[in-house]
């Protein structure tokens, strides 16, 4: 019985490990971003969990806000207002990926709880990441392509987010981008391909896109065309950044986050933590700033004199510190 018991076991032990999340090695390391540091470690080789920093008070302080709860044990968390006692524990799991040179693509889901996740769609390139790209879907031999969009998401959170209800199909033409909206439906998902037709140009493109686990349609019910074609703007490739093999693009913009160099470690984390924790803001200006004022001292003297009241306020008030008139001695 006993030796049934310990291999069941070591079979469980083993799927378990098999279906283990391994998170890409070019994903790895510590990211910032304007509000947050966004940390990637093969923490847990069963269940990994993204590390999530917030920038909070204007950036002036570092909240630990998501991170396994190893993490507290290894560097205890401080209590105060901001940051609570126990962290969020957000867990990373579907990687789908795929890889070239310069560019690593597709998406994650972020459980929050059993019935709550987000898939985050990203592209990398560079040592940066964008949070919207597309994605080439026509053959070589056209003269044309199409590129299909993706459901952007606000990036990394530790709380659920909403699905964009538009997404965008880019159909590039020489000189000419066509911009298709696709919108959400529940109509079932097909792989069909309906007419773009705008004057004299026509083209075939996917009737839905699927992304985030949701279906888009650029069609209404069963038409076979694309509803509302509007006319295409002037293409210019130095409005875009594409991956090596231009398989991949993104518009030019600001990253969403950025790699820190030489930094991927937990200890290096804490450290930056630790460092930002430690600052203090200057004083704020005067009220009143000093001036030349002459508060004519000599008369005041001279009203208070032989009055036993003020006397008693003026014992009282050394205990508090001295006056305005002692500090211009």
């Amino acid at each position: 019985m006993k030796k049934s018991f310990f291999i069941c076991l070591f079979i469980f032990i083993d799927i378990c490990f098999l279906f283990a999340e391994t998170i890409p090695s070019k994903l790895l390391g510590i990211w910032e971003a304007k509000d947050r540091y966004v940390f990637f470690e093969q923490n847990d080789e069963e269940e990994p969990q993204i590390v999530v920093v917030l920038k909070e008070y204007y950036g002036w302080y570092y909240d630990r806000a998501a991170e396994p709860a190893s993490y507290a044990e290894k560097e205890p968390r401080t209590r105060n207002i901001p940051t609570p006692h126990n962290a969020e524990h957000v867990y990373i799991k579907n990687i789908s990926t795929k890889e070239n040179t310069d560019s690593l693509y597709g998406s994650l889901d972020l459980y929050y709880s059993r019935w709550q996740k987000n898939t985050i769609p990203f592209f990398m390139l560079n040592d940066n990441i964008y949070l919207s790209y597309f994605e080439k879907d026509q053959p070589e031999e056209n003269t044309w392509a199409f590129y299909r969009g993706v459901a952007p998401s606000k990036g990394f959170m530790i709380s659920p987010q909403n699905i964009p209800e538009n997404i965008t199909g880019y159909i590039i033409d020489g000189n000419k981008l066509y911009d298709v909206r696709y919108w959400l439906t529940d109509m079932d998902y097909s792989t069909d391909y309906i007419n773009f037709t705008y004057k004299d140009d026509s083209y075939q493109i996917p009737k839905h896109l699927r992304s985030c686990e949701t279906n888009y349609s650029c069609v209404s019910g069963r038409s076979k065309k694309v509803r509302n074609p509007v006319k295409a703007f002037e293409y210019k490739e130095e409005d875009f950044i594409y991956n090596s093999d231009k398989s991949v693009f993104t518009k030019k913009s600001e990253p969403y986050l950025k790699r820190l160099a030489d930094k991927n470690t937990f200890e290096a984390l804490i450290a930056m933590v630790k460092e930002a924790n430690a600052r203090r803001k200057p004083d704020p200006p005067a009220l009143f700033p000093p001036s030349n004022l002459d508060w004519h001292w000599d008369l005041i003297d001279l009203l208070e004199k032989d009055n036993q009241l003020i006397k008693e306020v003026r014992a009282r008030q050394k205990a508090f510190g001295p006056r305005a008139k002692d500090l211009e001695k």
